[in-house]
């Protein structure tokens, strides 16, 4: 989000020109009604532990809560932190596992440069073993979402036996540029968009140092990006401020390095064999992963069940977050329910779309 927003921003607005203009735009958008300003941000401890992945790589683990058990897992550029609302109101009912996927937040970066789908398929079967758990529902956004199918496809047997169910938000089963292409198609054509955006992860992995002098430079044009690709139409300043901040707190030789495991992969054969029930959820203005994404994913997961929240971008965790956790939390309770067989249960679910408004809309 924000490193395509500092590139495409830059070149649009114009690096010099577009200064004012970018400052502007934001100080405007910051001063709008803000329900969320009160929020404590990325202030949600949990009880931390480190454990030992695949190849050696340390991942950072935080729990909160007792009972049934969650596990989280983040998206590209972000840390646990992001899952603000869920540390917050989930554990007073559930186990809920939090983890830095490698190379962000607190955990360590892997020696080889590993940031393979496979690699990172491998560190949540890592945190699952951690657990120690029988059953587990796991919750996951966008690049996280993408490992969990990649877990499937790798790991077929923790699908029916550890893991009873899956939670995608915002996630999709092929190349994320083509999901960021289509959303801005008004730029040009698709080819023209892509070299654009590879472009700009390419040059942050070339020259981290001007990468990151760009990114201390370009902290308004962040900003606009991150809301114009994380948001719908109307959001918390404050929520897109604290995810401008997480993304900016991600080192741009990680973005550069992760950023190729996130295109020309097709994980469309991984989805038939989810062998669990799953909900997925979308935002319907999400940019980065559309929401054809999620219908097509329910439609060829076995048992599944779309949830489209109204007017909410690829950060729809945050913006609509009370609608999602009554999802979360009535989807667990049915799929961790205790002498069910998953894959009976996963058989008699029926498909069903559920649509969120957000009021006033």
């Amino acid at each position: 989000m924000r490193g395509v927003g500092l590139l495409a921003g830059g070149l649009l607005l114009g690096v010099g020109a577009g200064v004012t203009l970018e400052r502007a735009l934001v100080g405007r958008d910051r001063k709008r009604e803000d329900p969320e300003a009160g929020e404590p941000f990325g202030g949600i401890r949990g009880t931390p532990a480190k454990l030992t992945s695949h190849d050696g790589t340390r991942l950072h683990v935080e729990e909160l809560g007792e009972g049934p058990c969650l596990v989280f897992a983040h998206g590209f550029s972000l840390n646990q932190d992001a899952w603000h609302y869920q540390r917050r109101d989930l554990p007073g009912r559930y186990r809920c596992v939090f983890y830095d996927q490698r190379g962000h937040g607190r955990s360590g970066r892997p020696r080889k440069d590993d940031y393979s789908l496979q690699a990172l398929a491998g560190d949540l079967k890592a945190v699952l073993d951690w657990t120690g758990e029988e059953r587990v529902v796991v919750v996951a956004h966008s690049m996280g979402g993408i490992a969990s199918l990649q877990l499937a496809e790798q790991f077929p047997e923790e699908l029916g036996s550890r893991v009873a169910g899956l939670v995608l938000v915002g996630s999709t089963y092929v190349d994320t540029v083509r999901g960021m292409t289509a959303a801005v198609s008004a730029w040009g054509s698709a080819w023209a968009q892509r070299t654009l955006i590879t472009g700009a992860f390419r040059f942050m992995g070339q020259d981290p140092v001007r990468a990151n002098q760009l990114r201390r430079r370009g902290s308004d044009l962040g900003y606009l990006g991150t809301r114009l690709f994380g948001f719908g139409s109307s959001p918390s300043p404050s929520q897109v401020a604290f995810i401008d901040q997480t993304l900016a707190g991600t080192d741009v030789e990680v973005w550069a390095k992760v950023f190729p495991s996130l295109i020309d992969f097709d994980l469309s054969e991984s989805l038939e064999a989810v062998s669990v029930p799953a909900l997925i959820a979308t935002g319907d203005k999400d940019r980065l992963t559309p929401p054809a994404a999620a219908r097509y994913m329910a439609d060829k997961i076995p048992g599944s069940r779309l949830l489209i929240l109204e007017d909410a971008g690829h950060c729809a965790f945050l913006e609509e977050h009370e609608a999602l956790n009554a999802e979360i939390a009535a989807f667990a309770d049915e799929v961790l329910a205790e002498n069910q067989v998953p894959a009976k249960a996963a058989a008699r679910k029926r498909r069903r779309t559920s649509v969120r408004r957000v009021p006033g809309s």
